[in-house]
């Protein structure tokens, strides 16, 4: 990254915060379904087969976008840090 220019890694950050915003939405549509479906198991609409699948299906997408919002965490902290180098 030090052969970025400020510019560049500006845009750059801003691309990872656009990253981390969709991973989160996605846990929380993630975690919006886990809760109907958990309503649904209460009524009896779905069986607690379907409902243990579907639950680890959901348990394994929300993992999946929480290591991808780490991930971008750890590279705009890179990012800060090559900022904040430049302007010392």
């Amino acid at each position: 990254m030090k052969e970025l220019k400020d510019g560049e890694l500006i845009s750059l950050a801003q691309n990872e915060i656009r990253k981390m915003d969709i991973h989160s939405w996605s846990q929380i549509v993630i975690s919006l379904l886990v809760i109907v479906q958990a309503i649904f198991l209460i009524f009896d609409i779905i069986t607690l087969i379907t409902y243990c699948f579907i639950w680890i299906l959901f348990l394994i997408l929300y993992f999946f976008h929480r290591n991808k919002i780490k991930k971008s965490e750890i590279k705009m902290q890179e990012i800060l840090d090559e900022l904040t180098s430049r302007n010392i």
